[in-house]
């Protein structure tokens, strides 16, 4: 479907001699539509899903399926294979890349970015175009063509009149060379009162959507950031990718664009100007940015990724100086799901387990991840399970649970993953030989963001690190905090998987994974087993209360364990 916004405001300018004055958006409207996409949970399985599965809007240089992983390309050497490189053209005065980019481009299996960032629409000179237009084009390389980009956040966005007819004119340019595509891209959180609508050029200008999409700290700079600010440019807590890029999803969606998505540029801060050790901030939210943006959405197609220092910026997002961040975006970039060279293709693309198909297990195992996000919680544990057992726990996004399905029985069986937030999801699977299938939709019995479990001893309430969680009906708790709470002593036994406690004249003994519980040498058969969730063991408050000769009643009404002696 042809877009009519642009002419239409085109059409709106045209009958006014004045400068264009933008709208003022009702803001607390706008705030409230913003605190919902910051707050908006996500907890859904995915699986390796077939690439015949993919999006495909047929557009220029797209590919069938996957995204092509880049980054700048002179500081990319540390990280090859890549399948794109981002590099840049300043305004009207450089005719050709700047070398190493130009030598690297030339001589790589890549794909390029090309960011051509303009001061002013006014003094564009279509014969520069042509003849940097014509320079690039003797590469022999694919390259997209990323024209004017962020006019939301820069003087290029006061006359849209202006920027559209730029645009047009130099879309039409570009799409005269077969090895060139197009890409429209604004800033993911640019002014307020600067809506996508404004400056779309229309559906037969733009073969890519972009985007610069970048998690920071603070906004512009400001360490005292008020919370308004922070929910608005979804910075600091709120600064996740799959937050961040909301809102110009809901934009394709609203005007059913049918194209390829790409992060034409973007990171996640790692240092700022104040000195910060930003390690715990950053980690969770490149790998959000790293593996959620196409697992989620699977029309992005490209992550260009900006590894770059640049000192005139409060905050840093280069990664090459850091352990962490450079093994996170390596694992992530060699995962599968990503294209590392220009004809390359993935090995995968992520799909909802219920949409995924026919699984067939590799050395008996099928990848499973979970896409977990809650306000708050950069980062939780997820635990699986099969059948009722516990299986696995994983406490780092992608959440991956490597499912071995060798001991499984053909036919039926159930996959539970609970969050230690207390959300879960319960999932049905067939099993065939070496293969499975999901089916149906999540039992929506089973799925609750239960709210926080208080425990209390002799009246005082208990504090954990770990919060409780209710699964099979039943309150687990951290066992160290319950047991010291009870005054005992607690020991742990590393190579036997196995945990100890003392009160009195009272001894506890009970082995991960296992229901039974051994109480001064008697054995016991607890309902669920004792498990090792992050770096905590969970167990049924219940049963080692009681076997304490302790009292345990629950107060529904307040979700509260009463624990009294």
């Amino acid at each position: 479907m042809k877009k009519f916004i642009a002419f239409l405001l085109s059409f709106a300018i045209i009958g006014f001699n004045t400068a264009f004055t933008f709208p003022t958006p009702d803001w607390g409207a706008l705030l409230k539509e913003k605190e919902a996409m910051v707050s908006q949970s996500d907890f859904e399985l995915y699986a390796e899903g077939s690439i015949d599965s993919a999006p495909y809007y047929g557009a220029r240089l797209e590919p069938r399926a996957g995204a092509y992983i880049g980054m700048v390309a002179e500081s990319s050497n540390d990280f090859k294979p890549l399948g794109s490189y981002l590099t840049y053209i300043q305004d009207m005065w450089q005719n050709d890349l700047y070398y190493p980019a130009n030598s690297m481009v030339r001589n790589d299996d890549v794909v390029t970015m090309v960011g051509w960032t303009i001061s002013d629409m006014n003094t564009v000179d279509y014969n520069t175009v042509r003849n940097v237009l014509n320079t690039l084009n003797g590469y022999n390389k694919p390259m997209f063509i990323r024209f004017a980009n962020e006019m939301n956040v820069s003087s290029l966005g006061d006359d849209p009149q202006k920027y559209i007819e730029v645009f047009r004119n130099v879309a039409d340019m570009v799409h005269e060379y077969p090895n060139f595509a197009v890409v429209w891209a604004p800033n993911d959180m640019g002014a307020l009162d600067r809506p996508f609508e404004y400056f779309y050029p229309g559906d037969e200008y733009v073969d890519w959507i972009g985007v610069s999409c970048y998690s920071i700290k603070y906004f512009q700079g400001n360490q005292n950031t008020d919370y308004k600010n922070s929910v608005y440019f979804m910075t600091g807590d709120c600064a996740f990718a799959t937050n961040r890029i909301k809102p110009i999803m809901d934009f394709i969606s609203k005007n059913n664009i049918q194209k390829p998505v790409m992060i034409s540029e973007g990171g996640v801060a790692t240092g700022n100007v104040y000195g910060e050790n930003l390690e715990g901030w950053a980690a969770p939210r490149l790998r959000n940015m790293l593996w959620y943006l196409t697992m989620k959405y699977p029309q992005i197609k490209m992550i260009n990724y900006f590894n770059t220092h640049r000192a005139d910026e409060a905050e840093h997002f280069d990664i090459s100086d850091y352990v962490y961040a450079s093994d996170i975006f390596k694992q992530a970039s060699s995962s599968g799901a990503y294209i590392r060279s220009a004809n390359g293709s993935p090995n995968f693309v992520f799909a909802p387990a219920n949409y995924s198909g026919t699984l067939v297990a590799k050395n008996g195992i099928v990848p499973l991840y979970m896409l977990a996000y809650f306000r708050n919680q950069p980062e939780i544990t997820v635990n699986y399970y099969i059948d009722g057992t516990w299986y696995h726990a994983a406490s780092q996004i992608p959440y991956l649970c490597g499912l071995n399905i060798s001991g499984l029985s053909d036919g039926e069986h159930g996959l539970t993953v609970s969050a230690s937030n207390g959300t879960q999801k319960s999932y049905t699977f067939i099993k065939r030989g070496e293969c499975i299938s999901f089916s149906g939709e999540p039992d929506p019995s089973v799925v609750s963001q239960s709210p926080t479990v208080t425990v209390t001893v002799n009246g005082k309430k208990v504090e954990f690190d770990e919060q409780p969680i209710i699964t099979g009906g039943r309150t687990l708790v951290p066992i160290r905090a319950i047991f010291e709470a009870l005054g005992a002593d607690v020991d742990w036994v590393e190579a036997t998987q196995t945990v100890l406690a003392q009160r009195a004249q009272n001894y506890i003994s009970l082995k991960i994974g296992s229901k039974q519980m051994y109480v001064n040498n008697q054995l016991k058969t607890i309902d669920v087993p004792a498990q090792l969730i992050g770096s905590r063991t969970f167990v049924p408050v219940r049963a080692i209360a009681e076997a304490f000769n302790c009292i345990v009643d629950w107060d529904e009404s307040t979700n509260t364990v009463i624990i009294t002696e």
